[in-house]
């Protein structure tokens, strides 16, 4: 399977398939890349720096996307004891549980001695802390090293602390009176560039936090409760397994009820509404980013060209003889560029009048979130009586999609597409809803032989864990945003289980996939397709 996708993205990647396989293939490769460990960040800065230096044959592409595996060091820091015996028979021969002194030379670290030392510090640091604030508890740490294979720092250390993690089982077995933990920090070192990486897991943000409801709705409270759990721990099959019985806390069931539906059934016809709206809003929010790369890029490259342009022009004046000459050439193509550099930021700046005018239609504010999404839409196809204001924001629509290039602008055009063909719109909704249902077969037979059968690694596990976390967001997404509008529904919609709201929403997507096959979308209501005061297909 993976000699056939690389085989198949470089054949993409030449040009030689049709546009529909490209795209496939392409989603494809992004599948492999995060199955064979790859971190997201580290692989967005590699791929962008290798494009930078001008075109890519599909070989070279291929060495970025997926370098081949080699040795990486990683350092850990194991609190809870101060002594790991027999490390070389659980792990690899050079693991070492070691001691770090001022001034000691560290073998194999290279220039990643000293960040080794200070993991070394930190640990000994949050130890003394954490004795001082418990007054009378021990704070044993040892610093654990250890090799592993990897494609680049952000697996290794990943990996690095899923191999130490499994190796802790044995001593939480053979000491059970003990508690013994990793410590967030992670220290990975690539001996052929001689770089480290510095992690902390989980990655932790700042912005500010708003709960999914302003209440406690009992018919949520289990899988809350079991969603949090999946998503802090760090076992990616033990999560994936638990994500399952955060949907089983609804009574999502893999039997079928009387109406020969299953659970998993209804809930992804009800998950297909709501990726439905997320998609529109995803969408509005992927053009407004991309519109800002260009303009920053294009800014960019016009201050690069102006100053070597500058530079030159005044170069001339110190200049003499037969170098004057050669510098005034040079003077001359440079600001050449300049120009064909200003050309193109004149044009990204009308991109982002583009974007304001298409702002003014759907009331976007300075923060930037789309609250109306079929306003949005409504720019891709307005009617033939449409106001100024509307038939403004979709020439500026229009335009946008002409002057972005890649997935967004691919992305904008098949909604387009989509858009005008109400018949495309409800097939797609159906085939989102028939891998919703796939995805959920296997997240069940993950919770079965993770839970039940004990296999905890599998070649997909790292797919599985980001596929069952999205699952069960979605999910939560849609039953919380009923949940905290039932009281403006009908009185019999409201204090429902969650089960029966996703029964409800199963039948309403079947409702609204009815009346796009019939060729129209009037009427239809994408920003309340799974609210509880709406029809789906209500909006005047």
């Amino acid at each position: 399977m993976r000699a056939a996708v690389v085989d198949g993205f470089a054949e993409a990647w030449r040009g030689s398939v049709a546009e529909d396989t490209r795209q496939r293939l392409a989603l494809e490769m992004a599948a492999l890349c995060v199955m064979e460990g790859r971190q997201h960040y580290l692989l967005s800065d590699e791929v962008r720096i290798a494009l930078r230096r001008g075109s890519l044959e599909a070989d070279q592409l291929l060495r970025v996307l997926l370098p081949t595996e080699r040795e990486f060091r990683v350092a850990v820091v194991v609190e809870g004891t101060s002594r790991l015996e027999s490390l070389g028979g659980l792990m690899d021969p050079d693991c070492a549980a070691m001691g770090v002194s001022p001034g000691e030379p560290v073998a194999g670290w290279g220039r990643g001695a000293s960040d080794l030392k200070d993991l070394a510090d930190m640990a000994k640091k949050a130890a003394e802390a954490r004795r001082e604030w418990s007054r009378d508890q021990a704070g044993g740490q040892v610093l654990l090293t250890f090799s592993v294979r990897a494609r680049d720092l952000g697996g290794a250390a990943l990996l690095g602390r899923r191999r130490a993690s499994e190796s802790l089982d044995q001593y939480v077995a053979g000491q059970r009176t003990s508690e013994i933990r990793l410590r967030p920090e992670t220290l990975a070192y690539d001996p052929g560039s001689d770089r480290t990486l510095r992690l902390a897991v989980p990655a932790l943000g700042m912005r500010p936090m708003r709960p999914l409801t302003t209440d406690w709705p009992p018919a949520l409270r289990e899988s809350l409760r079991t969603a949090h759990i999946a998503r802090v721990i760090e076992a990616p099959t033990t999560a994936a397994g638990l994500c399952w019985a955060a949907l089983e806390a609804l009574d999502v069931k893999t039997q079928k009820g009387p109406d020969q539906k299953t659970g998993i059934e209804k809930l992804a016809r009800a998950l297909s509404l709501q990726a439905a709206r997320q998609q529109v809003i995803d969408l509005h929010q992927r053009t407004r980013t991309a519109v800002a790369a260009e303009v920053a890029a294009a800014q960019a490259a016009h201050r690069d060209a102006q100053a070597m342009a500058d530079g030159l022009e005044a170069a001339i004046q110190r200049a003499t003889g037969d170098h004057a000459a050669t510098v005034a050439r040079k003077a001359t193509a440079a600001r050449a560029v300049e120009l064909d550099r200003r050309a193109a930021l004149e044009e990204a700046m009308q991109a982002e009048a583009h974007c304001v005018a298409l702002d003014a239609w759907t009331g976007v504010g300075d923060d930037g979130v789309l609250r109306k999404p079929d306003r949005w839409l409504d720019a891709f196809a307005p009617p033939a009586d449409a106001d100024s204001v509307l038939y403004t924001a979709a020439e500026a629509l229009a335009a946008l999609t002409d002057f972005l290039s890649g997935e967004t602008a691919a992305r904008l055009r098949y909604w387009r597409a989509m858009l005008a063909a109400p018949t495309s719109l409800s097939t797609w909704i159906e085939e989102t809803a028939n891998r919703f249902n796939k995805s959920l077969d296997w997240l069940y037979v993950i919770r079965n032989t993770a839970l039940h059968d004990g296999r905890f690694e599998s070649a997909t596990d790292l797919l599985d864990v980001h596929a069952g976390r999205a699952l069960v967001d979605l999910t939560l997404e849609f039953l919380g945003n009923w949940y905290q509008h039932e009281a403006k529904a009908a009185p019999e919609q409201v204090a429902l289980p969650a089960i029966k709201v996703i029964e409800h929403l199963a039948i309403r997507q079947e409702e609204v996939l009815k009346k796009l096959r019939g060729g129209t979308r009037e009427g239809w209501h994408v920003a309340r397709l799974t609210s509880p005061t709406s029809t789906g297909w209500d909006r005047g």
